[in-house]
C-alpha cells in the first residue's frame, strides 16, 4: 500500500508501458541482511507468477525484465519463471546476491531455462571484512565462486558495488585485481554511493561519497585521468537517448569506445544514488526504469520505491 505521494508520480497499464526496463520484485524473502537494502521488509507475500506473466505479456516485445527481490533465488520456481518470461518475447536479467550461484549446477540450471544475463552484488569484492561491515555476512568465497561460475558458463555479467566511505574505499582496484585473477575479461562493473532508500548506511560516521568523489576514486584506482572519465558524463549510455544526469558509463580502455558493452572488455558505470542536495530520490524522473506494482501496473522505479519507503 502506498504510504505517500510524490510529485510527478504516475502509473501505466501494462499494455501502455513506455519503460525500456521493468524491475519486478518477485519476493521479499532473502538469505542476507545487508545494511543497505531498498526493500528491507520481509513479511510480504511472493508476487503471483501467473498475474505477473499476464502483465509482462502485454508489454512491448523486447522489454528488459529485471528479476529482483530482496533475493529472487529464494523462489524455487525461478527457473520456470525465467522460461515463462522469455516465452512472452521479452528479455530478462537476474539481480542477485549470488549465494546460490556459488553452486555451478544451479547456474547451469538457470542457463538451461534461458537466463543469459546476471547482475551480481559484490559490495566487498573478494574481501570478507568488507562484506561483514556492509552486508553483515562473511561471504567472499561464495561471491567469488558465483562470479567464476557465471564466467565459466558464458553469462553476460554485471557486478554491483556500493562504496561506503571509510570501509571499502579501495574496492574498484580490488575488483580489477579480482577480474584479472579470475580471467573475467568482459563485465560491466557498476559503482554507486549510498542512497537514502529503504534500509541505508547514509548516516555512516565517515559521510558519503559525492559523484565527483566517486570519479576521483575511479581515476586513482584505474589509472585513468579525471578529465577522461568526466568526458563520458556528456555521452548517452544508450543509443538514441540523452545523457543521464546521475549516472554514466566509461570503458577501462579508450579503444573500447563504439564497441558492444559486455563484449568489449571492462566497463564501469558510476551512479549517484544520494541525489542532489535535499533530494532523497536518486535518478529522479528516469524514463528508462519502471517497476511493476503489486496491482500489476507500471510506475517509475525510484519514485515508487521511495513512496513505499522500501516496502510495498
Amino acid at each position: 500500500m502506498l504510504m505517500n505521494t510524490i510529485p510527478g508520480y504516475y502509473e501505466q497499464e501494462p499494455e501502455n508501458n513506455t519503460f525500456q526496463d521493468v524491475i519486478i520484485d518477485v519476493t521479499h524473502r532473502c538469505n542476507m541482511s545487508c545494511k543497505n537494502c531498498y526493500i528491507p521488509y520481509r513479511n510480504v507475500p511472493d508476487l503471483d507468477m501467473d498475474k505477473m506473466i499476464d502483465a509482462i505479456s502485454k508489454f512491448p516485445k523486447r522489454t528488459m525484465i529485471r528479476i529482483i527481490g530482496a533475493e529472487p533465488t529464494m523462489r524455487k520456481d525461478l527457473p520456470e519463471m525465467i522460461t515463462r518470461i522469455k516465452k512472452t518475447g521479452n528479455r530478462c536479467t537476474l539481480l542477485t546476491n549470488g549465494l546460490r550461484l556459488a553452486k555451478d549446477t544451479y547456474v547451469k540450471k538457470l542457463k538451461k531455462h534461458g537466463l543469459t544475463h546476471c547482475y551480481l552484488s559484490m559490495n566487498g569484492a573478494d574481501n570478507d571484512d568488507w562484506y561483514e561491515e556492509i552486508d553483515e555476512l562473511r561471504c567472499a568465497t561464495k561471491k567469488v565462486k558465483a562470479l567464476q561460475n557465471l564466467k565459466n558458463n558464458r553469462f553476460i555479467i554485471d557486478t554491483g558495488t556500493i562504496v561506503v566511505k571509510g570501509i571499502n574505499d579501495d574496492v574498484i582496484e580490488r575488483m580489477l585485481s579480482m577480474f584479472k585473477r579470475l580471467g573475467v575479461e568482459h563485465v560491466m562493473s557498476r559503482i554507486k554511493n549510498v542512497g537514502d532508500i529503504g534500509r541505508s548506511m547514509s548516516d555512516n560516521d565517515s559521510g558519503n561519497y559525492t559523484m565527483e568523489q566517486l570519479i576521483e576514486l575511479a581515476s586513482k584506482q584505474t589509472g585513468l585521468s579525471v578529465d577522461y572519465i568526466e568526458s563520458w558524463r556528456r555521452k548517452p549510455i544508450y543509443q538514441n537517448t540523452e545523457p543521464e544526469v546521475d549516472s554514466f558509463i566509461f570503458p577501462l580502455k579508450p579503444e573500447q569506445e563504439g564497441k558492444l558493452l559486455h563484449k568489449s572488455g571492462i566497463w564501469f558505470k558510476i551512479a549517484n544514488w544520494k541525489g542532489d542536495e535535499g533530494q532523497t530520490i536518486p535518478l529522479r524522473n528516469n524514463r528508462r526504469r519502471g517497476r511493476l506494482t503489486p496491482q500489476f501496473k507500471v510506475a517509475p522505479f525510484f519514485e515508487h520505491v521511495k513512496m513505499n519507503e522500501g516496502g510495498y
